[in-house]
């Protein structure tokens, strides 16, 4: 069962890094703009964590945006979600019934990519609809991610209807279409501002045109495995969320709270109301991820220690004894 209301709305690494990528479309260092970005820098590199916070990626596309002008913004957009995104999301799809039964499996598969995604098929007004439900904020990041997600559904509505459709009416939820309409292949469309959610018009003779899905090879949903259930606590989600960022040791707690795109005091509260402290439980999730290390790789100890942010060898294990009563040597001959 896929979280409905999530406490820290999650992404998968996948899908974090299929944006990431988008930063090589930039002249510059991409180290540097992943960390803008509060991307982990090992997000192009195999992992041990499954998801990141959602706000990565709104912190993604506000680096992103104040890197490109719109129309090579709406350009990489577009080459992202043809290469990439359409061919993976299309590749997983069963339902060739209809348009329709297609686009609801997309729905449902996409909850399994971001438990804060809510996208579906809607009825209003005697049209067909597809819809995004988002919180409309206005912080730079939601521009940018609205772009981004109406370049998406109408790529996905070319590519399930080979080409059938076309744009006709488009709902956004900002309140100038003037960048939208700079937006490939979109010029022709009749762009209506200030929306309740973002949505996309499907005539009626195509939301029932049965659709050729070509056999591919079904990608795995990485955020298929988090199966947290509605009663996942706040620390859980946490715990999920801050483990791509671990590799850089004992966070500081205003990092953690910029990355979560919330303050600390917030932070501080909702950790509180479950009985934790920052400090004991990031110095706790960060000696698992070591005790893994140690166990699981034969990697020196120095090296182990450099990997958690240890600069000085002796520090790092004075601190693993006083949390385990062991050497570091000693936990993972202990473990062999």
């Amino acid at each position: 069962m896929t979280m409905t209301n999530p406490k820290i709305p999650l992404v998968s690494k996948e899908s974090v890094e299929f944006f990431a990528s988008m930063f090589k479309e930039l002249d510059q260092r991409s180290y540097d703009l992943l960390r803008k970005a509060t991307l982990p820098n090992d997000i192009h590199k195999e992992t041990n964590y499954l998801c990141l916070p959602e706000s990565s990626l709104k912190n993604f596309m506000e680096v992103l945006g104040e890197s490109l002008e719109n129309d090579r913004l709406g350009i990489v957009f577009l080459r992202s979600c043809r290469e990439t995104f359409i061919p993976k999301m299309v590749g997983v799809l069963t339902q060739n019934q209809s348009l329709k039964a297609a686009l609801e499996e997309f729905c449902e598969v996409l909850k399994q990519e971001s438990t804060g995604a809510h996208v579906c098929v809607e009825n209003s007004g005697g049209k067909w609809w597809l819809v995004r439900h988002k919180s409309k904020s206005d912080e730079v990041w939601f521009k940018y991610a609205e772009m981004f997600s109406v370049m998406f559904m109408a790529e996905l509505l070319r590519v399930l209807t080979s080409n059938r459709w076309t744009p006709t009416i488009i709902g956004i939820q900002d309140s100038s279409a003037e960048d939208f309409k700079k937006l490939p292949t979109l010029g022709k469309a009749t762009f209506s501002v200030e929306r309740p959610v973002t949505a996309l018009e499907i005539p009626q003779p195509l939301i029932d045109l049965p659709i050729n899905l070509q056999s591919v090879e079904q990608s795995k949903l990485l955020l298929g495995q988090l199966d947290l259930g509605e009663e996942a606590s706040y620390v859980d989600q946490f715990r999920l969320a801050m483990r791509p960022y671990l590799s850089m040791g004992k966070l500081p707690i205003t990092l953690a709270a910029q990355i979560l795109r919330t303050n600390v005091r917030t932070l501080q509260r909702k950790l509180k109301k479950e009985d934790r402290i920052y400090q004991e439980l990031i110095e706790e999730m960060v000696f698992d991820e070591i005790k893994e290390c140690l166990t699981s790789t034969d990697f020196p100890v120095t090296q182990v220690a450099s990997q958690f942010g240890y600069s000085d060898s002796a520090h790092f294990g004075r601190s693993f004894k006083r949390v385990t009563g062991l050497t570091p040597t000693q936990y993972r001959a202990q473990r062999a």
